[in-house]
């Protein structure tokens, strides 16, 4: 990492109209706007873009996440700056649709209340692009003006919904499924992080606990035969990022080879490509597919699979994202 690839995987990978349901605002900060409001961190480089480069722990990674990030992101009208530059990026890389999220606990620093990050956000977005636009919220968030936000984000008109974030190894305290409750009943769309740090039955546990369909991450998942069957029985997607999850030492990923998403999907899990934090991680979302297809042996016409699984859960629906499912079948056709 990052991975090279050579002109044909290269334009191949290109040509897939692809989906970002797994991408962090925070945690894809530009490098442009660090450079101009923070640039001692990028002398020397961030010590986390070197290839054998690997987190101690989650905590440590949190660490380095709000160390870069905490002068950057001080403002909605930085959240828009940024949102033309990490979906620009997307854009460059065919990337059709994106689910991002911005951390709910930014909200005690910058002053400005969701709706206003979340208006900036979308009018950042490059045109032509599909956004959706989740909050993070950690199981530790529930204080102050961050708590005030979470009890009344259901009513925020451009919110599509929440995802669980952070520590997993943290309680779960009872505010966490009736939130999610109530912001289901209120037509969002809720997501949670599990099965990263914590194994299969914290997965189970937030099927159960938070009734949602689809998990970030979930690797761990392989663990328990049984909740590997659930996810294909219930159609429980994941949104997987391999890079991350190897850079991060995720238990059971010594190396890219051992990913578990082979398993996952040789058993008819769901599971989307995506690269979580980008700026923390030095990936990009073209790496995570050539990832696949250097060391995890997935073919170009899995590849393909893979990018229509993203299509197939977007939260859109028009001619647009038939257009990009078609442009996807006429590329398959054409690998047989």
């Amino acid at each position: 990492m990052p991975y090279q690839a050579d002109s044909d995987l290269r334009e191949f990978v290109q040509s897939l109209p692809k989906t970002e349901t797994h991408l962090h605002m925070e945690g894809s900060l530009p490098v442009e706007m660090l450079r101009r409001f923070d640039p001692s961190k990028l002398s020397p480089p961030p010590p986390f873009w070197a290839d054998d480069y690997r987190y101690e722990t989650f905590y440590s990674f949190m660490d380095m996440y709000r160390e870069y990030s905490k002068n950057v992101f001080t403002s909605a009208e930085r959240y828009h700056e940024a949102t033309a530059i990490i979906l620009g990026n997307c854009q460059k890389q065919n990337v059709r649709y994106v689910e991002t999220s911005f951390h709910a606990g930014i909200l005690e620093f910058i002053k400005e209340d969701g709706p206003t990050v979340i208006r900036a956000i979308m009018e950042g977005a490059p045109k032509g692009m599909e956004v959706r636009v989740f909050m993070g919220i950690s199981h530790d968030a529930y204080y102050g003006v961050v708590k005030e936000a979470i009890d009344d984000c259901h009513n925020w008109e451009e919110l599509t919904g929440v995802d669980l974030h952070g520590p997993e190894d943290l309680p779960v305290e009872a505010w966490v499924p009736e939130t999610w409750a109530r912001t289901r009943a209120a037509g969002k769309f809720n997501k949670a992080h599990a099965g990263e740090f914590m194994g299969a039955d914290f997965v189970n546990r937030m099927l159960d606990e938070l009734k949602i369909t689809r998990i970030e991450h979930g690797v761990r998942s392989v663990e328990n035969p049984a909740v590997v069957d659930r996810l294909v029985r219930e159609k429980i997607t994941l949104d997987v990022c391999p890079i991350s999850n190897v850079k991060l030492a995720v238990e059971g990923i010594p190396s890219m080879s051992a990913h578990p998403i082979r398993h996952l999907y040789d058993k008819g899990v769901s599971v989307t490509i995506n690269s979580d934090d980008p700026f923390f991680f030095g990936n990009t979302l073209s790496e995570e597919y050539y990832a696949l297809y250097q060391d995890v042996k997935f073919s170009k016409a899995e590849l393909v699979r893979i990018a229509r699984n993203g299509f197939n859960i977007a939260l859109w629906n028009g001619g647009e994202k038939d257009a990009c499912q078609a442009q996807l079948d006429s590329i398959e056709s054409n690998l047989i």
